[in-house]
């Protein structure tokens, strides 16, 4: 997994469901446990919304797009 908890990921509506428009996540759980029905396509995970402000917004459970998520460095 390419994301963990304290990493901030920026997502495109296209790339994640159960919300809309952009959204910029502070993760705090990837949730492996759920993701495993998605066949490496899908991650879930949950987070706290980063405002255009850069305040902290509400909480978010996401499903993510693996391919959006960034690339471990090599």
């Amino acid at each position: 997994m390419t994301v963990s908890p304290g990493d901030v990921v920026h997502l495109r509506e296209r790339d994640y469901q159960h919300t809309t428009g952009p959204l910029r996540l502070r993760i705090t759980c990837v949730r492996l446990d759920l993701s495993i029905w998605y066949d490496g396509q899908w991650v879930w995970l949950e987070g706290v919304e980063i405002r255009a402000d850069g305040q902290a917004g509400p909480h978010r459970h996401v499903l993510a797009h693996v391919a959006a998520l960034p690339k471990p460095e090599a």
